[in-house]
């Protein structure tokens, strides 16, 4: 690089000429040297990547041999040892589901027992609420606390407790 050109960029650059500022750049740039690779670099470089892949492939291919093999011995391992495995499920499933069912039809059988006493109490209360004479008193205190009910509502849509008519 030229320190003449470098010079007088800076110097335009400082004294705010815009236009001569831009040519001393191109300027400088143009003197700048032209960097090449040597061929060996090249060489070097390209060798080195080739390696990679060669070797990225062989990993690859690693990779997925190893992947069919450990497929493969699964396989065989499981058809060979079903007839092994098979029989401890199938024992294991009878015992848990021995040891399981009782509890499962006592729990079931308390839960119903539970249920259908709610269910005598519920109609002794229902039977004990609903007859004639008590109906009609239950009825009467409904419709009255529909009227009470009607009142605050009007008294409320007023505005005012004194504007209120009934």
């Amino acid at each position: 690089m030229d320190r003449d050109e470098l010079e007088r960029w800076l110097q335009a650059e400082e004294g705010g000429h815009e236009d001569a500022a831009d040519a001393a750049f191109a300027h400088l740039f143009a003197s700048v040297p032209k960097v090449e690779p040597a061929p060996a670099f090249v060489e070097q470089a390209v060798t080195a990547a080739w390696r990679w892949r060669a070797r990225r492939r062989r990993l690859v291919a690693m990779a997925w041999a190893a992947a069919v093999l450990l497929l493969v011995s699964g396989v065989v391992f499981a058809y060979a040892a079903s007839p092994r495995l098979a029989s401890a499920g199938i024992k294991t499933f009878a015992f848990l589901s021995g040891h399981a069912v009782p509890w499962l039809v006592a729990y079931t059988r308390v839960a119903m027992e539970w249920w259908w006493t709610l269910g005598r109490v519920g109609s002794v209360i229902v039977s004990a609420v609903i007859t004639p004479g008590r109906a009609a008193a239950i009825v009467g205190v409904e419709l009255f606390g529909i009227l009470a009910l009607f009142a605050l509502l009007r008294i409320a849509g007023a505005g005012r407790l004194g504007d209120a008519k009934i």
